[in-house]
């Protein structure tokens, strides 16, 4: 029987490999329901034993996979270089959900300093030239959006709402300035583009109101 480490677990993630996961020190070969590397949000190639009790099945489905192998301990090389298996999602959620409910709170509400609606709507219309209807959803979008994301709610749909407004930020204000943020540039809109590209793409991850509901309907 093979032995895995978590690092080569990790490349079978059902997308150019079979997908396994490991649970309780075994590896399962779990391809037939991993479609595409993913099932009830749960991505292959990882050890399940630490999130397994979160879903809405026994141990026992364990049984109807065949075992590929054993999980073994890492070497101390092994340790520094390999990723992770632990849902790390949150992090970046959290990060990019308080940037945007912060700044939409500034221009939706007045908070932290912020110009509230009349003031924002001034600046984006007059000093930006966007239409009326954008600047209005632009605000709702940075607002909004923001709790969503945090909450890990619609996450994705959010997550999109987000990237647009970094593009479009880029484009009318930013990149005439250059990249580097003292300047005015790019660099900052481009590292939130990129944090919400990764969330559209992988979704909110386990810790996520988004979860709970795919797991209540996949119950039903």
């Amino acid at each position: 029987m093979r032995n895995f480490t978590v690092m080569q677990l990790s490349t079978f993630n059902g997308i150019n490999k079979p997908a396994y996961v490991g649970y309780q020190g075994k590896v399962y070969d779990v391809s037939t329901i991993f479609k595409g590397g993913e099932h009830a949000g749960i991505k292959a190639g990882q050890d399940l034993t630490d999130d397994f009790a979160k879903g809405p099945h026994q141990a026992d489905i364990f049984n109807n996979f065949p075992v590929v192998g054993a999980l073994t301990e890492e070497s101390l090389c092994g340790k520094v270089f390999s990723g992770t298996s632990i849902k790390t999602d949150l992090l970046l959620r959290l990060a990019l959900g308080t940037v945007f409910f912060a700044h939409g709170a500034q221009k939706l509400l007045g908070w932290f300093g912020g110009y509230g609606w009349s003031g924002t709507m001034g600046y984006l219309t007059q000093t930006v030239h966007l239409a009326s209807p954008i600047a209005g959803l632009v605000i709702l979008l940075e607002f909004f959006a923001g709790i969503a994301i945090i909450l890990g709610f619609l996450t994705r749909p959010a997550a999109l709402g987000i990237a647009l407004v970094m593009l479009g930020a880029a484009f009318t204000v930013h990149l005439p300035n250059g990249f580097f943020l003292d300047k005015g540039g790019v660099e900052y809109v481009f590292v939130l583009f990129l944090v919400a590209l990764f969330l559209l793409i992988n979704g909110a991850g386990t810790i996520s109101i988004d979860r709970l509901i795919r797991t209540r309907f996949q119950r039903n």
